[in-house]
């Protein structure tokens, strides 16, 4: 395939001697994602919001997931920067990757193990535009997307275009991205592009330890109170610098075989990896044996080598994607065609010695998920007269996965392994049927009428050691879910929109099948688990002032989630179930007003208030915030643009974030814990020349750390340099 898009790119192509300047084409007007059929964003239904290519020009986006950290109702959970190997998007109350879901080019990247996305695989640099849609959308796309829908949407060149950038900042950042495309005669497009990112990261995991009564016998160190701000820990040094590289190939090929019909086809192959360096010690050692930090008067903090690589180790991720779509005009009739598939190979290490194993000679143990998803969907879009376009699609997917556990004679290593110690697995098939009725009932007036059917089913699960597995039974489960959705242009500038919907998310593989054991308790799987469900009401309302220099919206929201999946402690075992209800009311408040014609400011407020409402299986979550997020949020900004500089600054603001079901880990400032934040960043590019630019990002320019689970990043500087044809 490579070879393929070499030959294609070396080919005879037109004069070098057009422009070198990137032309940015604003495509935020037209959203495809929200009705899979092209539509004005004024005109599809629900909250929609889409980041052109010059509005990700505008950040420094490391990985994808960093364009979407300003988009009301939407937060990102990302702990640690580029090292962060379990960053999510969490959406409208849904903690969580498997609640939204993330397409690139319609096709889904949620994975078949966990329903996760490892954002560090994703390219960047191909990115023409994405689409976010917020509230339910399982009438249309069925599970994942209770919370919403992301579509990354890639770049299909219209002419010869050839880019190359490099730059180093803080931390030993550095990255650079090569890609080259061309567009020959009126038919082809072909796309190729690499890009690669390293950094040494930082210190983000303090080494705490429980003070108790006795002598000391080394200084150093200081107090930490624990989550709930008790003063009973001592830091005795930190787990070393967290550093990490990503890594993606990608490439995409259009082709217009007849005057109406396209055929598209993308692959993307990622790797994403992280890695700890050597630890510190604020004790002046390591300790060789039991070693007593001084705690206070007559207070000790006990540690040994093993403590400071405790819960360390090295991961990996690859993940491929290939997608292919289709469409053709047959008469009034546009057919559609999307499939692909998403094959993942994730590892990660872990430390498994104690007392004076360290970093140069712990052992370890190893595990290896490899899981892939194939889909594929048909769809038909009919027009019935001028009141009705009818869409009518089917869809099927099946997921595969198997983890297997194994002991390494060192945790900083892949190599060395034995036979499998724990084995779990199983695979799952999704078929359903939807149809969407576009009913302009009057020319202010479109009604969307939406119906799903999903028939899912899991079968061949197992878990346990392997040759004494423990056989699951299929289990089958189905869902429908309707959706109603308004649009009525209310005056000239005003649009109003309402929708009520159903939304479900089938358990994961992981969720069925995979148990594991922490310190004393047993996490259980469930092979019996159903899907969580959600009802979704949704009534907004935009308004444009002045010729659309000035723009604001308001919209409510309601979720109503049922069967939501908890772990119901018995004994020293957590079992996962169907536990739970829960409900979120939420209010997002955006504007936008063009002060100049070369500068804007923006600004978007969310309320969440996202909470348990029943569970019998832990009492103490009942009525507390939803674990994983933020009860408000707030975002501003200011974008510029003047001749032959470009510069934005933006403000991030959460609230206090709970870890624990009961909402008691309250305190701030201390590792574990989640706390209030603002973080404010800048970016200013400079265009010296039309083939040339060079950009400097500032990101947390007032320098604040906090503690999001792990210590946040300090104020961080990266320069590049881009060069384009």
């Amino acid at each position: 395939m490579i070879g393929l898009f070499l030959l294609c790119l070396i080919s005879p192509r037109a004069s070098m001697a057009e422009s070198s300047q990137n032309e940015v084409v604003r495509m935020d007007d037209i959203v495809v994602s929200a009705t899979k059929t092209e539509k004005l964003i004024t005109d599809a239904p629900g909250s929609v919001t889409v980041i052109d290519r010059q509005a990700l020009q505008n950040k420094d986006i490391q990985t994808v997931d960093d364009a979407l950290n300003t988009i009301a109702g939407v937060f990102i959970k990302r702990s640690k920067g580029l090292m962060d190997s379990t960053a999510a998007i969490n959406m409208r109350g849904f903690y969580g990757d498997k609640y939204t879901l993330i397409l690139i080019d319609g096709q889904p990247l949620n994975d078949a193990y966990t329903g996760g996305v490892d954002w560090g695989s994703i390219p960047v640099d191909n990115i023409a535009r994405i689409e976010v849609i917020r509230g339910a959308a399982s009438a249309l796309y069925g599970g994942n997307a209770m919370g919403g829908v992301v579509n990354i949407i890639t770049q299909t060149p219209e002419k010869l275009e050839l880019a190359a950038s490099g730059g180093y900042g803080t931390n030993a950042t550095w990255r650079y991205r090569l890609s080259a495309g061309n567009r020959f005669g009126d038919r082809l497009s072909v796309r190729i592009g690499w890009e690669e990112q390293q950094t040494d990261g930082y210190e983000t995991t303090p080494v705490v330890k429980t003070i108790t009564s006795g002598t000391g016998n080394v200084a150093g160190g200081y107090a930490m109170d624990n989550k709930h701000g008790e003063a009973t820990s001592w830091v005795v040094g930190d787990k070393g610098e967290n550093g990490a590289k990503r890594s993606n190939l990608n490439g995409k090929i259009s082709f217009n075989f007849s005057d109406t019909g396209e055929i598209v086809f993308t692959a993307t192959s990622g790797k994403n990896e992280y890695d700890y360096g050597r630890p510190n010690s604020y004790m002046g050692t390591f300790g060789d044996g039991p070693t007593y930090a001084i705690a206070g008067s007559g207070q000790r903090a006990r540690f040994v080598p093993n403590d400071f690589i405790n819960y360390t180790g090295m991961g990996k991720n690859e993940t491929e994607t290939y997608a292919l779509s289709a469409k053709e005009l047959f008469g009034p009739v546009r057919i559609s065609f999307q499939g692909g598939t998403v094959q993942v190979d994730d590892r990660y290490t872990t430390e498994s010695g104690s007392g004076n194993d360290g970093y140069d000679d712990s052992a370890g143990s190893l595990k290896i998920t490899e899981n892939e998803s194939w889909f594929g969907e048909l769809r038909g879009d009919l027009p019935l007269g001028d009141a009705h376009t009818l869409t009518l699609g089917t869809a099927y997917r099946t997921d595969q996965s198997d983890t297997n556990d194994y002991n390494v004679p060192f945790y900083r290593s892949y190599s060395g392994a034995g036979s499998s110690t724990f084995y779990s697995g199983g695979n799952s098939k999704t078929w359903a049927v939807f149809a969407q009725d576009e009913w302009r009932i009057i020319d202010p007036l479109t009604l969307y009428l939406g119906l799903r059917y999903d028939q899912w089913k899991v079968y061949d699960g197992a878990s346990g050691e392997p040759g004494a597995e423990i056989d699951y039974d299929s289990n089958e489960e189905s869902e429908l879910s309707p959706k109603v959705a308004a649009v009525w242009k209310a005056l000239d500038n005003t649009t109003v929109k309402a929708s009520v919907g159903h939304g479900f998310r089938p358990p994961t593989l992981y969720e069925l099948y995979r148990s594991w054991t922490s310190y004393s308790t047993t996490y259980e799987s469930n092979p019996d688990l159903k899907p969580e469900t959600v009802w979704a009401y949704e009534l907004g309302v935009e308004q444009a002032f002045f010729d659309g220099r000035s723009r604001l919206s308001l919209t409510g929201y309601r979720n109503d989630i049922e069967d939501l999946i908890y772990y119901r402690t018995d004994g020293s075992s957590k079992i996962r179930t169907n536990a739970g209800k829960a409900r979120t009311l939420g209010i997002e408040l955006e504007a936008r007003q063009a002060l100049t014609d070369w500068l804007a400011v923006w600004g978007n407020f969310t309320y969440t208030d996202a909470k348990i409402t029943e569970n019998d299986t832990d009492p103490d979550s009942e009525d507390q915030q939803v674990c994983g997020i933020p009860q408000r949020t707030w975002n501003i900004g200011a974008d510029a643009r003047f001749e032959w500089i470009k510069a934005s600054l933006v403000g991030r603001y959460y609230s206090k974030i709970y870890n624990d079901s009961d909402n008691k880990d309250t305190a701030e400032g201390v590792y574990g814990t989640y706390e209030p934040a603002f973080f404010m960043d800048a970016k200013v590019t400079v265009t010296p020349l039309d083939w040339m630019e060079f950009s400097v990002s500032v990101d947390n320019i007032f320098d604040e750390t906090y503690y999001e689970y792990y210590e946040t990043d300090g104020c961080t500087v990266f320069a590049e340099l881009t060069v384009r044809y």
